[in-house]
């Protein structure tokens, strides 16, 4: 079984948004590569896509 990192930190602001991803500031997989740049939106399974430079597989 697939076991899913829990978010933990702050929400995005939706107002000031950091750079980057928008979602680094409460993501556990979050590295230097996601407050430099947006990742592209991309089929990381069968009919699954995400914006992530570390999705789950």
């Amino acid at each position: 079984m697939l076991r899913r990192p829990v978010a933990t930190g702050e929400p995005p602001s939706p107002i000031a948004p950091p750079s980057g991803c928008r979602f680094r500031t409460c993501c556990p997989r979050a590295d230097q590569r996601c407050a430099a740049e947006m990742s592209e939106l991309r089929e990381v399974a069968p009919g699954q896509l995400a914006a992530c430079h570390h999705p789950l597989t």
